[in-house]
């Protein structure tokens, strides 16, 4: 009896030693195999028992032919499609493989095994992951862009012998790089069509704003007869500079700005300019004349006058307290426009005669504007004496011819249906005076003999 106990008992041992040997071989094959674990995916393919060259082949014949799949891109009825190679994309083939390889071989035997048994069972899946080339991206972009993209183009008003045309407005439109590049990005994982982005852009000048200029607000011309062909050319070119100005609404101008420095290379030429009191021969000559023309009719028009000055001489192509003096760097003429609507300055010459008009919204305008020109005070030159020992006692001869001054108020009125509404001191100015000059020769005594 005892001796069948014992026969038992070293069959369960021989046993128990047999299933520990083979249980243990197992183990040891397992945990030192090279091939991936059973159950383990790398995107969808079933990487399971195999050798990390045998999966890298898997996947690769598999998934290189994904790179000619496209990205579709649409802007209304045009169309993109953008193969995924020219993204520059790349399947991280190596990186995938060392993931689903690691699985099951990360802690102590335990853990391991305790992995080993349950990814079998639920399984596990290694997404594939990719690159792609930026630069590459950015480079598609741009070319889309500029088959998409639009330049604004303001509206344009073209006024000849008082027509006017008007040319509308071209919206511009331009794609939105950096959010089409972030759509491209995350369409590369799942090929989503994407929609373009494009932002419209509304011009500045429109139409429906040019249409406002309807009529004349405001016009004025002198007249340059007997002017040099240089002086006349100094008029000429200036005004052609300023003739076309379109002020938007609450826009400021500079008369120096726009007809630029009067020199040479510019086509200026000399003829007589005002300086301190005298005439003469200076570049730009006559562009006073241009300005002061504008001035008037700016006033005219209402447009509001910012900066503006009076000759030190009246000139005689203007009554006085109407000119308005330039000179580059040193005296302007600014204006701004506080309509609401835009004003258009033309200019033309016509036999003798220099014309400056300003467009604007004629028919809602229910006013005229007068300026008119007050002498406060006139200031009769004096004379001044300069003894002179070479000149025959008692001879007196002028040496500088004198100028009455004045002081002169000019006024802006605001008459409707006949009436003034509004009166307006716009101008206070003062053209001095200039003495008279004599030379007097001295008596044997002096002085003294003279008086």
């Amino acid at each position: 009896m005892i001796s069948c106990i014992e026969n038992k008992s070293k069959i369960i041992v021989i046993f128990i030693t047999f299933v520990l040997v083979v249980l243990s071989i197992y183990l040891y094959s397992l945990l030192n195999t090279d091939l991936i674990y059973k159950g383990v995916k790398i995107d969808r393919f079933d990487v399971s028992l195999m050798t990390r060259d045998e999966a890298f082949r898997l996947i690769r014949s598999n998934k290189e032919k994904d790179k000619h799949k496209t990205v579709k891109l649409t802007y209304f009825d045009r169309e993109f499609n953008i193969p995924l190679k020219d993204l520059g994309l790349e399947f991280e083939y190596e990186k995938a493989i060392e993931e689903a390889y690691k699985i099951g071989r990360e802690g102590n035997v335990f853990i391991r095994i305790y992995d080993i048994i349950r990814i079998r069972i639920k399984g596990v899946k290694v997404e594939l992951g990719i690159s792609y080339d930026k630069d590459k991206i950015k480079d598609i972009v741009d070319a889309i862009s500029m088959e998409i993209n639009v330049e604004p183009r303001d509206a344009q008003i073209n006024i000849n012998d008082g027509n006017i045309e008007i040319i509308n407005e071209v919206v511009g439109r331009e794609v939105q790089k950096d959010r089409l590049i972030d759509k491209i990005e995350k369409s590369i994982y799942k090929l989503d069509v994407i929609q373009i982005p494009v932002e419209s852009i509304i011009p500045k000048v429109t139409g429906d704003l040019l249409s406002r200029i309807n009529g004349i607000i405001g016009e004025f011309s002198t007249s340059f007869k007997g002017s040099s062909k240089n002086r006349i050319e100094n008029i000429r070119l200036s005004a052609n500079a300023i003739k076309g100005t379109l002020l938007m609404p609450g826009e400021a101008i500079s008369f120096n700005e726009i007809t630029g420095p009067r020199e040479q290379k510019f086509g200026y030429k000399e003829a007589n300019v005002i300086i301190n009191g005298e005439f003469t021969p200076g570049i730009g000559g006559g562009v006073c004349q241009t300005s002061t023309t504008l001035y008037n009719a700016l006033l005219l028009a209402d447009v509001t006058i910012l900066e503006r000055s009076p000759h030190s001489i009246p000139p005689n192509y203007v009554n006085f307290g109407k000119d308005a003096a330039v000179a580059y760097g040193y005296l302007d003429l600014k204006f701004r426009n506080d309509f609401d609507y835009p004003i258009y300055i033309d200019a033309e010459i016509v036999g003798d005669r220099l014309f400056f008009y300003i467009y604007g919204d004629a028919k809602e305008r229910d006013f005229t504007v007068k300026v008119e020109s007050e002498i406060v005070e006139v200031i009769e030159p004096k004379e001044e004496t300069i003894f002179d020992k070479t000149l025959e006692p008692g001879n007196k001869v002028l040496v500088q011819e004198g100028r009455t001054g004045y002081k002169v108020n000019t006024y802006k009125y605001i008459i409707k249906n006949g009436q003034i509404i509004n009166k307006e001191l716009i101008t206070q100015d003062h053209y001095r005076a200039k003495n008279y000059v004599y030379k007097v020769g001295e008596g044997p005594y002096g002085e003294e003999d003279y008086e």
